[in-house]
């Protein structure tokens, strides 16, 4: 994949539109997921992928080489987007780092889920909302997307040992949250049986 990317991508800074467009539909649905993460907007989203493809397209012979385009497109659609959202007043500097950052069922997952698995993803997804928004964003790509860590980190700005902790924090509450969950659902059920005696 990393010497194919390279090609694909030395192809496209020499001007090859094929390798433009090969590039575009590849990576255009995921950044546009991702995006979907920050905001609902889907023109907003839609702007940012069309203004980050013609700004690359417009600065290849200057864009530096790289091994990982998605990685690439990923950080550099990031910070697009964010500034997208800054002058939609969507983002302030108040809030600083913390974005809107949400993981959420495709409808497609929804009809693939029988009704017990979306009864677990439904606590997880409660368990995933009383995280931050930057340790949402960072499960989803290190574990939706299967980034390394090394990725996630540039993709977040942020060193790779804090990544880490930050993914790890993240996966110690989820955990706890979910067991606490299982254990009040047990005790509410145990609670119901004994009410009937």
């Amino acid at each position: 994949m990393v010497r194919q990317d390279s090609i694909i991508w030395d192809e496209f800074k020499r001007g090859n539109e094929e390798a433009f467009s090969r590039i575009y539909h590849q990576y255009f649905q995921i950044l546009y997921q991702y995006g979907f993460r920050f905001t609902q907007n889907q023109e907003l989203i839609e702007d940012a992928v069309q203004d980050l493809f013609a700004d690359l397209f417009k600065n290849r012979l200057t864009i530096g080489a790289t091994d990982n385009i998605k990685l690439f497109l990923l950080k550099s659609f990031r910070r697009k987007l964010l500034r997208h959202l800054k002058k939609e007043s969507r983002y302030t500097e108040e809030s600083g780092s913390e974005i809107n950052f949400g993981i959420h069922l495709s409808p497609e997952d929804n009809l693939i889920l029988g009704e017990s698995e979306q009864l677990k993803w439904i606590r997880f997804n409660r368990a995933l909302e009383r995280l931050s928004h930057r340790q949402r964003e960072a499960v989803y790509l290190r574990f939706k997307k299967e980034l390394d860590y090394d990725e996630v980190a540039a993709i977040m700005e942020m060193s790779v040992e804090a990544c880490r902790n930050l993914i790890y924090r993240a996966v110690k509450s989820i955990r706890q949250m979910l067991e606490e969950e299982s254990l009040s659902a047990a005790m509410l059920f145990i609670y119901g049986i004994l009410k009937k005696d």
